[in-house]
């Protein structure tokens, strides 16, 4: 989670399109706060722990096939989590 500038924790909503992902790896290598891994056998990008998501966007810019996408939580969005 990340602050805006007025103090409010922003969370995020991570998407992977199984379609689109071959397991390359660099999602979540680059995911520093390891919000991603992978599931076997095929080794396909999961989303782990999207709590600690930063919102940074580097596996969603990073990635070769634009199998990742991040997104600000809208506060329906959220509620509905919650």
């Amino acid at each position: 989670m990340a602050k805006d500038g007025k103090g409010v924790k922003r969370t995020y909503e991570i998407e992977i399109d199984k379609t689109l992902c071959r397991s390359c790896a660099v999602c979540w290598e680059i995911c520093a706060p390891d919000v991603l891994g992978f599931q076997a056998p095929l080794n396909k990008a999961i989303v782990v722990t999207p709590q600690a998501c930063t919102g940074c966007r580097l596996c969603e810019w990073l990635c070769p096939d634009w199998a990742v996408v991040v997104r600000p939580k809208t506060d329906a969005t959220a509620e509905a989590v919650a």
